[in-house]
């Protein structure tokens, strides 16, 4: 069952709890899509929250040690700078931090959703993210993004973020040292509908996927430090 946990904005975002285990390992945040320009409040039957309440149940089951939880922004759009927005995420991630100190957390998010968890992937505590259809422009900042762990999972019939769209910002990504996993669902589009049970599978398997390689990299780094003293 979802159940409301806190305000995470005090313009009105909310963030709420899909799974809670006993003993989780990590944290996941799902945020959903909006718009360009918007500055209309989101509520709570949008197509765009909904869109992502069964992505976030596929997660919970299929990575059972992981604590999910979702964000409803405070407003629908970007907004230019996407300053809301960020805000918004920002304060769910540090909500997220101090209810599971210590465990790592990835950022599942969709268009819009997806931007936000690209820009934040390196945020204290975000070990990485996965991009649903993400909304990437080819201008949007990647040097945070050094050996940071990165799942991308696009259709190729996406009309709202066609996957060609984010091609040069992906690039830019991956010179800047992002370890970026791609995968394109052949007749998937930008609401995730047809081949839904992929869109899911995918996810799960990203969230592993980021999850893993920062276990691995923390792992590397306790054996670099036992070595040099």
């Amino acid at each position: 069952m979802t159940t409301s946990t806190s305000a995470a904005s005090p313009r009105g975002a909310r963030v709420f709890t899909t799974s809670a285990p006993k003993d989780p390992t990590a944290a996941v945040l799902v945020l959903h899509g909006g718009a360009a320009d918007s500055t209309m409040q989101v509520m709570p039957l949008s197509l765009a929250v909904l869109r992502l309440v069964p992505v976030a149940r596929a997660v919970a089951a299929q990575v059972p040690d992981a604590a999910v939880h979702r964000l409803r922004f405070s407003v629908r759009g970007w907004n230019g700078d996407g300053a809301g927005v960020l805000g918004d995420a920002r304060r769910a991630v540090r909500a997220l931090a101090d209810r599971y100190p210590g465990l790592p957390i990835v950022l599942v998010g969709h268009s819009l959703g997806g931007r936000v968890a690209l820009r934040l992937a390196a945020e204290p505590g975000v070990v990485g993210a996965v991009g649903l259809a993400p909304w990437a422009e080819p201008t949007d900042p990647v040097d945070h993004l050094a050996a940071v762990p990165l799942t991308i999972i696009q259709g190729d019939r996406d009309r709202i973020v066609p996957e060609r769209s984010t091609r040069a910002w992906l690039a830019r990504a991956e010179l800047a040292g992002a370890v970026i996993d791609s995968s394109i669902i052949t007749g998937g589009g930008h609401a995730m509908l047809r081949h839904w049970r992929r869109w899911h599978d995918l996810t799960a398997d990203g969230v592993r996927s980021v999850v893993g390689a920062a276990d691995r990299s923390a792992d590397g780094s306790a054996e670099r430090s036992v070595r040099r003293s």
